[in-house]
């Protein structure tokens, strides 16, 4: 029987060794040449043009000022973030601090006995007339007075007990058996969650820092794409270069931000078709996940091709995304499925304004969740500064190597 590799594998193989080549300083092929459809392809994509860009004399310098000015200014939040305490590896938020508590009672015949303690950095004055007083290292503690008549237990936060009784008082001075030390595994183990935890606290910030950056420098981001574009041997999506400035666009933002919410809403209107899935005896929950899981990666590969402008080309000849043409083309017309008739139609009308990203996306599925995971990799902090003027130029490229019009490749320059 024959060993050899099938035909997928061997263009997966011939797309890594183009892109090997593309990194060590060799030109990208024309999009009619590449290996396209590819996994590896649509992986290795980004970072091969983001080697191109540094190769080229006239983007190298704007790139790397661009990346430098952006990355210092992140930095510098980061810095203050750690500095300032803003990065912590404790859940949730600071609880109340240390209080002390006085117990009372307002039993007839109940009488307080006044504690007065004075030494060197300690000094407790709780009486029966005066205000309770105590401080520690110069620093005025909190004190609550508690009814011991009342429930008890709705103070917060840790707590030192001062009971106005002269047994108390006696019992303060021997001290409780200080607690077993912990293990070594459990010390190891509590220092790798809590490090983890200020690791994935920084990187908030640091990825809250560099939208912000982004914002208000995202011209440059388009100037750079423009001009990218002939790398990757493709059409920009521009007519001309835009000025590279530092801009307030809200009109941008609005649109991001709709976009997101947009995505949210049509990754939910397909749960409902996948929730039959639930009802499958001692499997429903882990093949409701994997399927949630697989529609989730569907919709990533969309919207990266929504990346660039080329995916919006044909609107008007746009179908429906697969899954809803498949169900709304099946389902029997029977009164019986009526109720799953009524969510097909609604359900593409949902996604209606998806239907050209989506239909870009479904020409090579496996290039463009190539270059999803590449997305997602690129997305860490410094990382994402480095990717962003590349990736929309990926996704273009790969728009324009499944497009049946051939309308935006760069067209080749006569000998």
């Amino acid at each position: 029987m024959s060993m050899r590799p099938g035909p997928a594998i061997e263009r997966e193989k011939r797309a890594f060794a183009a892109h090997r080549a593309a990194l060590g300083g060799s030109a990208l092929p024309p999009p009619h040449e590449a290996a396209k459809g590819t996994f590896v392809h649509g992986f290795m994509l980004p970072f091969s043009l983001i080697a191109a860009t540094l190769r080229d004399r006239e983007l190298r310098g704007p790139y790397l000022r661009l990346l430098a000015m952006r990355g210092l200014l992140v930095v510098l939040v980061g810095i203050a973030a750690v500095a300032g305490g803003n990065v912590s590896a404790r859940e949730g938020k600071p609880g109340p601090g240390a209080s002390i508590i006085v117990h009372k009672s307002k039993k007839e015949g109940a009488k307080s006995t006044p504690v007065h303690v004075d030494i060197p950095g300690f000094h407790v004055d709780i009486g029966d007339e005066d205000k309770p007083s105590v401080s520690v290292l110069g620093k005025q503690m909190p004190v609550q007075t508690v009814d011991d008549d009342e429930e008890p237990g709705k103070a917060a936060g840790p707590q030192l007990n001062v009971l106005d009784v002269p047994e108390a008082a006696a019992a303060a001075g021997s001290p409780a058996p200080p607690p077993a030390p912990p293990t070594f595994a459990r010390r190891m183990w509590t220092r790798v969650t809590q490090s983890w935890k200020w690791l994935l606290a920084l990187l908030t910030v640091l990825s809250a820092t560099e939208g912000v950056v982004v914002f208000f420098s995202r011209r440059w981001d388009d100037w750079l794409s423009f001009h990218t574009s002939r790398l990757a041997a493709i059409r920009p999506e521009d007519e001309v270069a835009k000025t590279p400035k530092v801009a307030l666009d809200l009109r941008w933002l609005y649109r991001k931000m709709k976009r997101r919410i947009r995505g949210y809403v049509v990754f939910a209107a397909g749960l409902p078709a996948l929730l039959p899935l639930r009802l499958v005896p001692t499997a429903g929950t882990w093949l409701f996940t994997i399927a949630a899981t697989l529609w989730g990666w569907y919709w990533l590969g969309v919207f990266t091709a929504a990346k660039s402008a080329h995916a919006w080309a044909d609107e008007e000849r746009a179908l429906s995304p697969a899954p809803i043409r498949a169900l709304n083309e099946r389902i029997s017309p029977s009164f019986v499925f009526g109720p799953i008739r009524w969510y097909g139609r609604a359900w593409a009308r949902i996604t209606r304004s998806v239907n050209p990203a989506a239909t870009t996306f479904e020409r090579s599925p496996a290039a463009f969740l190539g270059l999803a995971l590449a997305r997602v990799i690129l997305a860490l902090p410094g990382l994402y500064l480095l990717a962003r003027p590349v990736v929309p130029v990926a996704a273009g490229r790969l728009c324009a190597e499944v497009d049946p019009l051939d309308r935006f490749s760069v067209p080749r320059v006569p000998a």
